[in-house]
Order: C-alpha cells, then sequence, then structure tokens
C-alpha cells in the first residue's frame, strides 16, 4: 500500500527551493520550516505510556501548529470536549457569510484588518437583528469561524458561524424558541443586505483612519475618490449568505463545529500525487457536487497554500452574545435550566394528556452525556483499552519498549 503523502512531506521536499526563489515573511518561512520538520527527528522525540497497561513507546514530537493538518486531532478531541459541555438540547443552524471576490486582492494585503472586520459585520448583523423584537426579541449566542479558502485553495474569504434556534428572553426569564424551528426566522436577502451595508461602511471608515495598506496592484484605489468608485458597485451587489436547516443530534452539531474550526486550506488525504515536479490533488466543485481532480507545479501549490497562512495571534474562532467568554458559563447554565424546565413543565403536561410528546428532548440529553463520557477513545495498540499519555522527553541513553 502507497504510504499517504503529507504536507509535511511536500515541504520538506519542496519548500527550502520555494523559499529560496521566493521573497516570503518571515512568518511563512518559518512556518514552511516547522510543518517540514513535524513528526520528524528534528523536532525531538517523547515517551508515551498507556494508563491502562503500561505500554511504552517512542513517538516524534509534533509541530502543533495550527496550520498543520497533522496536528488538529488532539485540540479538536479537547475543543470537542469543552463545547459538548456547552451544548443546549435545541437546534443549531449554520450560516456562511461570503465577502465578494473583488474584495480578495484587499483581504490578503490587510489580512488582520479586513477579516477583523467581517468578524465584526457579521455578528453585529446577526446579534442586532435577533434582538429585534419584529424578529426574535431576546439574547442569542454565536461561534463564527474564519476560512479564506475554496476547494481549489484560491482566495475565498468566508465565515461559518453556528447559532442555536433561539435565545434567552430579555430578563432571563425563559427561552425564546424560533417560531418555525424548520427555517430560519430572517430572510437571507435581509441578512445579505444588512451585512453587506455594515461591511462596507465599517471598511470605509478602516480606510479613513488609514488602517488598510494599499501597494501593487491596489496602489490605484489608495486616494478617496479611487477607493469610493471601488466600492460603489460593491453596494449595488448581492452579496451571500447562506443558511442551512437546523441540526438537532448533538453528534451532527459537534461534528459541524469540529469540521469547520480545524478544518485548514488543504489536508493530507486530499493530497494524491506529487510527481515531476507536480502536485495532484482532490477537490470538491460545489456547482456540480461532483469530486475532481486538480494538477498545480509544487511552486503554485505552495503559494496558494501559504495564502491562507493568518496572521500571528489572530483568532479564528471568535464566540459572540451569551457565547462570549464573560458570561458565557452563566448564560449557558441560565440556558440549560429554564430549557430543562421548560421540558420537565411539558412532559408533565403530557402525562396529563396521556402522551409523551417531549421524551425525544431527553433523548438529545442523554445522547450529549453519553458523547461527554465517552468522547476519549482508547488508542493503545496492545491493551485496545486505555490511552496513551506524555510519559517524558526522549534522551540521548538507551531505550527498550515496555
Amino acid at each position: 500500500m502507497q504510504q499517504q503523502i503529507t504536507l509535511g512531506s511536500l515541504l520538506h521536499e519542496y519548500g527550502g527551493n520555494y523559499i529560496s526563489q521566493n521573497r516570503l515573511p518571515q512568518e511563512q518561512r518559518s512556518l514552511v520550516h516547522l510543518l517540514s520538520g513535524c513528526r520528524t527527528a528534528s523536532l525531538g522525540s517523547h515517551f508515551e505510556r498507556c494508563d491502562q497497561c503500561g505500554h511504552t513507546e517512542k513517538s516524534y514530537n509534533s509541530c502543533r501548529n495550527r496550520h498543520c493538518p497533522s496536528c488538529q486531532q488532539k485540540d479538536k478531541l479537547e475543543w470537542m470536549q469543552n463545547r459538548m459541555k456547552e451544548l443546549l438540547p435545541v437546534g443549531y443552524f449554520h450560516l456562511v457569510f461570503t465577502l465578494p471576490h473583488e474584495l480578495n486582492p484587499l483581504c490578503l494585503q490587510n489580512k488582520k484588518q479586513v477579516y477583523g472586520l467581517l468578524f465584526k459585520a457579521v455578528s453585529e448583523t446577526l446579534l442586532e437583528l435577533t434582538r429585534d423584537v419584529k424578529h426574535l426579541g431576546a439574547d442569542t449566542g454565536l461561534v463564527c469561524v474564519l476560512h479564506t479558502w475554496g476547494q481549489n485553495m484560491k482566495e475565498h474569504p468566508h465565515l461559518h458561524c453556528i447559532m442555536p434556534a433561539g435565545g434567552l428572553s430579555f430578563d432571563r426569564g425563559h427561552w425564546v424558541h424560533i417560531p418555525d424551528k424548520n427555517n430560519f426566522f430572517i430572510a437571507g436577502k435581509v441578512l445579505a443586505k444588512k451585512f453587506r451595508g455594515k461591511f462596507l461602511d465599517m471598511l470605509k471608515q478602516s480606510k479613513e483612519n488609514g488602517e488598510p495598506d494599499f501597494h501593487g496592484k491596489l496602489a490605484g484605489i489608495k486616494g478617496p475618490v479611487q477607493f469610493n468608485s471601488f466600492l460603489t458597485p460593491l453596494y449595488q451587489k448581492d452579496w451571500v449568505v447562506n443558511i442551512q436547516k437546523p441540526m438537532g443530534n448533538p453528534e451532527k452539531i459537534l461534528e459541524y463545529l469540529s469540521r469547520y474550526v480545524f478544518r485548514i486550506a488543504i489536508t493530507d488525504r486530499r493530497i494524491l500525487e506529487v510527481k515531476d515536479g507536480k502536485v495532484r490533488f482532490s477537490w470538491k466543485d460545489y456547482r456540480t457536487g461532483m469530486f475532481r481532480e486538480m494538477k498545480l507545479e509544487t511552486d503554485e501549490f505552495i503559494r496558494r497554500f501559504l495564502l491562507h497562512v493568518l496572521p500571528k495571534g489572530f483568532f479564528k474562532v471568535r464566540y459572540y452574545g451569551i457565547f462570549s467568554s464573560r458570561y458565557r458559563k452563566e448564560n449557558i447554565e441560565k440556558a440549560k435550566q429554564l430549557l430543562a424546565q421548560e421540558a420537565e413543565n411539558k412532559k408533565e403536561e403530557a402525562l396529563e394528556d396521556g402522551h409523551r410528546v417531549w421524551e425525544k428532548q431527553d433523548t438529545v440529553w442523554g445522547e450529549i452525556l453519553t458523547l461527554i463520557k465517552n468522547y476519549r477513545q482508547p488508542n493503545c495498540p496492545v491493551c485496545k483499552k486505555g490511552r496513551l499519555h506524555f510519559a517524558g522527553l526522549v534522551k540521548d541513553v538507551p531505550w527498550e519498549p515496555g
């Protein structure tokens, strides 16, 4: 069986030449070197020991970088554990807000500023409309995840948002449910129009504050008149907001969340072949729903990958509303109490009528608790019952597996 080609092995072989032939920021050069050494002797090694049978084995250290496809699983499991404790027994909507492609060059030159505006415009759009009594009249929460790529690894900035189907009443006395549990309570066109207006107004304000950078191909829109001429067509353009039906199953919710939180521009399993200086990889054409294959020169492949390296310290996952960090624990506990009491009241009413119409609610909670309990599956290759844990760094001394 042919060994899986990894992004790390590809960068190890071709990354040095790419760096020597191109002027790269220090952050990108360091990333190429780091990913090239992931799970190799260059980063050292450590011991892992099973917590059940005591089996010990040596493993190479991982780079633990958020742009590395080989290092996401551990962080994904830890993140899922924390999110499971916060899941509410309601459906969740998945919304995707996409920036028009005309803004791609501006995004690439000003990642921190423009992507920050994207988070701000989307969160304010959803939270303001949700608080409006004409729509829901409640405080809801958002988990927002930034993606900057399409399946072909070209620029495609968009924000994934996970939102519960409802929110806390302003007096925190009850949970406000969305009227139609199968459909989002705000029309997509309303969301898109408000999002467009907010983002472009924020961008204009940012330009007035001298924040975005304009060089190279963007030098022609640096002046105020030219910049306004650049923005005018974007006010007339229909922006894209995709709304998916709510997910009620907790395992499905977490799978969705972790999929988008820990996805990067390319995964190892999509890299099919590296041959004759070209990379062959699979990609999904969302226009047709079909999977296709693409070939790129190794330099072009690396260039596209590096387009999506985020600025140091930039958070690609952010929490808003009742999920914001300051009051998250308090709000989630309150929501759980209100929903549990509501379920109990409904159950009592159903029992009085001779019907158990709310049994499904308890089943959902049971699934959540089961997932929390069993989220860490055994990974010991010997006993198949325990988990391997860090047991110390490898020193330059003889070692025998135990």
